[in-house]
Formats: structure tokens, sequence, C-alpha cells
């Protein structure tokens, strides 16, 4: 391996690791969207009384708590699909690393 290819194989795992940091921002951001979703989700399903919670009733309660839960739902595959590719990602950058130190498998 020359010395440019070894440069470039610097600069792609640079710039791999940075968008897995930037992964991680979006998995941090769609746990987030997932807690608020399900919470207003189990507040407009389930029916509960609280005298720190809206006293909203009828057809807008049930309308909140199927939207937070569709959008949990979407939430939580998205999750899952960031913690996917951010594993994988890690995988790859070490094995470029491995790659640019010449440790053969």
């Amino acid at each position: 391996m020359n010395h440019k290819e070894r440069e470039l194989l610097k600069t792609e795992i640079t710039v791999k690791t940075a968008h897995i940091k930037n992964l991680g921002n979006w998995l941090r951001n769609s746990v987030l969207v997932l807690l608020i979703s399900g919470t207003l989700g189990y507040w407009g399903l389930s029916g509960i009384q609280d005298r720190f919670l809206p006293d909203v009733t009828g057809p807008g309660r049930i309308a909140v708590g199927w939207i937070g839960s569709i959008i949990g739902v979407l939430a939580l595959l998205f999750a899952v699909l960031v913690y996917v590719a951010i594993h994988n990602g890690r995988k790859h950058v070490l094995e470029l690393i491995n790659t640019l130190k010449g440790v053969k498998k």
C-alpha cells in the first residue's frame, strides 16, 4: 500500500467516524421522539385521570392516543434501523483500521 492509498484510507476512516457520530445523534433524537409519543399514546388510549394532565375527553383524546402510538411505532422502527447502521458502520471502520495497520484475518 503506497502513501497516497494510506492517506485516502485515513480520510475515509475520519469521514465514516464523523458519520457514525451523526447517526448517534439521530438515535438519541429518535428515542426521545419514541418516549414522548409513547407517553402521548398511553395517555390518549388508557383513559387515566390525573389532576396534572389536561382533562380532555372524547374523540380528541383517542385521536391523540392513536397518533402518538403510530408515531411511536415509526420512531421505534427508525431507532432500530439507525442502531443497526451504527453497529455495521463501527465494524466497517474497524476493518478499515485493520487494513491500514496491515492486520490480516
